[in-house]
């Protein structure tokens, strides 16, 4: 990659960082593109030449976390570890968007964004596709019951995520600033969807 490259990319990253701690803390209404070309040290052009609009800006970041999401996801199923160890990644990895507002950033950016609902809906699919390949997995490694249908692990594993995601700011600082804590609560979890042995 030749310098004029990189330093296109590392100012369309700054942006993309400093847009999203701005709207995960203040929202995004109340975010302007002065604010974030001051905090990004770019001009405002630089923005709108990268993303047209303070919308579009939302959209990329919105799509990139799904991105991220789906790609790690891919990776921890495809991992050489035992399941054990892949299902224990996954719920630790799954928590991260709860942190710093990330969660609220989200869902408010697909709920008025037609574009990116139909982006979660093909994201939804397309990780419940990783999802039951771990399941699949899980089952042949004897570690879940074969006689629980897929549905009703997969449902359970969501009931926990959900519940993580919907913590207050003080617990869920707790939770993830505790790593001791933090690994009990999944054991309990795991102590219900792993078969002993």
């Amino acid at each position: 990659m030749d310098g004029f490259v990189k330093r296109r990319n590392d100012k369309k990253d700054s942006i993309v960082r400093a847009a999203m701690e701005l709207f995960v803390q203040y929202g995004f209404e109340r975010v302007t593109m002065t604010e974030i070309a001051e905090k990004a040290r770019v001009s405002k052009v630089s923005i709108y030449n990268f993303f047209e609009s303070k919308d579009n800006l939302r959209r990329v970041i919105a799509q990139d976390i799904m991105d991220a999401s789906l790609a790690r996801t891919a990776e921890i199923v495809r991992s050489d570890v035992c399941f054990d160890e892949k299902i224990r990644e996954y719920l630790s990895r799954r928590t991260v968007y709860a942190e710093h507002g990330v969660y609220n950033f989200f869902f408010e950016a697909v709920e008025g964004d037609g574009t990116l609902r139909r982006r979660l809906d093909e994201f939804s699919a397309a990780n419940e596709l990783l999802i039951l390949q771990l399941i699949k997995e899980g089952k042949d490694a004897g570690r879940l019951a074969p006689n629980i249908s897929n549905d009703a692990i997969e449902i359970y594993i969501d009931i926990f995520q959900s519940y993580v995601l919907c913590l207050g700011k003080e617990k869920l600082n707790r939770y993830k600033v505790t790593p001791a804590l933090t690994s009990e609560i999944n054991q309990l979890f795991l102590d219900g969807l792993l078969r002993k042995g």
